[in-house]
């Protein structure tokens, strides 16, 4: 059966009568008043800097090496953030609950917004790190992932395979696997570094729509000898309009539909010189998180 559009859900909402409580959960991650830098990776060539971001809690995912274990994502990757925009606990108590919090286990998940700010450092000691080339990749699984296994339909690691390259392999900036599926239950990825996840590789690759879709992918140039430009700004936002039920904080912990709610953002940039390893710049998020119950 087709999903509900809009105005279906709307009708349902009003005859249910859901909605008298509307919550909008805030989050921030990165740079603060001090500008204190997104802690970034290095990639196998050391000439390039990376990290990622997932919407939502980090996904349990496939470990690298021919084992059938997962852990989180982050694991032991500090340059792995995460923003946990669908934590919105259930309170019943309406005299007391605010605007982070649902009154009912029953509601809708309307949207997701989130605004990003990423800003280019000129005064450095190093002036080839004063103007560098971005990439930024907004994507998600075309299965369900989760932090919870179980809620998790599949546990790729994008960190492999993001990226499509020649020899029949799938890469991303820690290793690559082979593009066949996984084998007996056991994954066959690899944490080799390769000429295929160099930096340069990095930037220009193409990406992996056979098992991911992909919301943006941008390159874009800041810096001194760019006319000066150094900050970039975007929006994401996530039209949702979904039915949940689930006593879980987490409202991606719940059987109501297969959806996959886990989205990554990840950001490399280079100073394309020989001589200079890249400067990660200042990253800051906003979300907000739209919630009706009640």
């Amino acid at each position: 059966m087709a999903p509900f559009n809009k105005r279906q859900i709307g009708y349902i909402k009003a005859i249910a009568d859901v909605g008298g409580h509307t919550s909008y959960k805030t989050g921030t991650l990165g740079a603060t008043a001090n500008l204190d830098k997104l802690t970034a990776n290095d990639t196998h060539d050391g000439k390039g800097k990376y990290a990622f971001i997932s919407i939502g809690k980090a996904p349990q995912v496939w470990t690298s090496g021919a084992t059938d274990t997962t852990h989180a994502i982050n694991t032991s990757r500090p340059w792995f953030h995460q923003i946990p925009v669908y934590d919105v606990p259930v309170n019943t108590n309406e005299t007391d609950v605010d605007t982070q919090e649902r009154v009912t286990p029953e509601c809708y998940l309307e949207s997701v917004h989130a605004r990003m700010r990423l800003i280019q450092e000129l005064d450095v000691t190093d002036n080839k790190q004063s103007h560098q080339e971005y990439r930024m990749l907004v994507f998600r699984h075309k299965e369900r992932q989760s932090d919870d296994v179980r809620f998790a339909e599949n546990f790729s690691n994008p960190l492999y395979d993001m990226f499509l390259a020649g020899s029949n392999y799938k890469y991303g900036p820690l290793g690559l696997r082979s593009k066949a599926d996984i084998n007996g239950g056991s994954n066959d990825y690899s944490g080799a570094s390769n000429n295929s996840n160099d930096t340069q590789s990095l930037m220009t690759m193409m990406t992996n729509k056979q098992d991911y879709v992909f919301m943006k992918d941008v390159r874009f140039y800041l810096g001194k000898e760019y006319g000066g430009k150094h900050i970039y700004e975007d929006v994401f936002h996530w039209d949702h309009a979904d039915p949940v039920a689930t006593e879980a904080t987490d409202l991606t912990h719940n059987e109501s539909n297969n959806k996959n709610y886990t989205w990554y953002i990840a950001i490399f940039c280079t100073t394309n010189t020989s001589d200079t390893n890249a400067d990660f710049p200042y990253v800051r998020f906003d979300t907000t998180t739209h919630v009706t119950s009640g």
